[in-house]
């Protein structure tokens, strides 16, 4: 069982014997959303720009923006992990931030402050609502780059198996969430989070980010989603790396793959990271 949902399978069992049928409860554990409002100051040295959106189904949600260089028609869109929230992600993205390119802090249902509850359709929607709020503000000609820490990784798959993107980074991110609960409870699971079957969908070129030292998600499963991507793709290890990203550090790397999708590039890392790429 992947080591990403051992926490999964402690809760899902218990689900499967009090909590049959009752999804939300499911839910909640699956996303573990704090509804708490975000301060957005104690998260961020350069505060962004608030970004409010409205989804399809009529939610208004509220992220965060960096505007970059007004010729530069990059954008980065950061999608949060479980349990996270968009201050978390506003720390995360803002090493992304100072290279041109324009960052977006997505921010879901029923996280910080946000109304509704979340759901793998609903967290969709929100992504693709960004996704267009992005174009409204740097064009219709905008190359849009969705980058995802776990969970967050899922939604940037999925959303970009069904809306073009320039490209995809993902930063510790699972293959199955439904496969890796025991037997007999996957069928509890109201959202399957399959990124293997979303892996197969996507366009645009994919970067996977992954540490050995991950306790939540294992070698194994990024092997499965590597294995599941189409071409081009770029698979880089980091020794001793754990499951949440020092972006200090690897907040540079990520911009370099940007620039490299670009340019059609995607050859040159530090010699410390393990490359696998087809």
């Amino acid at each position: 069982m992947s080591r990403f949902n051992r926490p999964l399978a402690r809760w899902a069992i218990a689900a499967s014997l009090t909590l049959t049928g009752c999804a939300g409860a499911v839910r909640d554990q699956i996303y573990k959303a704090n509804g708490a409002q975000i301060d957005i100051a104690q998260w961020t040295h350069v505060r962004p720009q608030a970004l409010p959106v409205r989804t399809a189904d009529g939610l208004a949600l509220t992220g965060y923006y960096w505007p970059g260089d007004p010729m530069d028609r990059d954008v980065i869109l950061f999608f949060h992990g479980r349990g996270s929230n968009q201050g978390v992600a506003a720390r995360y993205a803002e090493h992304l931030t100072g290279r041109g390119d324009h960052v977006i802090v997505v921010s879901y249902r029923g996280f910080g402050g946000n109304p509704g509850s979340p759901t793998q359709a609903g967290l969709m929607r929100d992504g693709r609502a960004y996704i267009e709020q992005a174009r409204r503000l740097v064009g219709s000609n905008a190359r849009i780059f969705l980058v995802g820490h776990s969970l967050g990784g899922a939604v940037a798959l999925h959303v970009a198996a069904t809306v073009p993107v320039a490209g995809v980074v993902t930063l510790s991110t699972f293959d199955k969430l439904a496969e890796s609960a025991p037997g007999g409870v996957s069928a509890l699971l109201p959202d399957k989070w399959n990124n293997l079957d979303a892996a197969t969908k996507i366009k645009a070129p994919l970067v996977m980010f992954y540490g050995t030292a991950d306790d939540r998600v294992d070698m194994g499963q990024a092997t499965a989603l590597f294995a599941a991507a189409g071409h081009p793709v770029d698979w880089l290890i980091a020794s001793g790396a754990g499951h949440n990203p020092d972006m200090a550090t690897l907040g540079p790397l990520v911009s370099e793959a940007i620039e490299a999708v670009d340019d059609d590039a995607l050859d040159s890392y530090p010699a410390s990271w393990e490359v696998r790429r087809k």
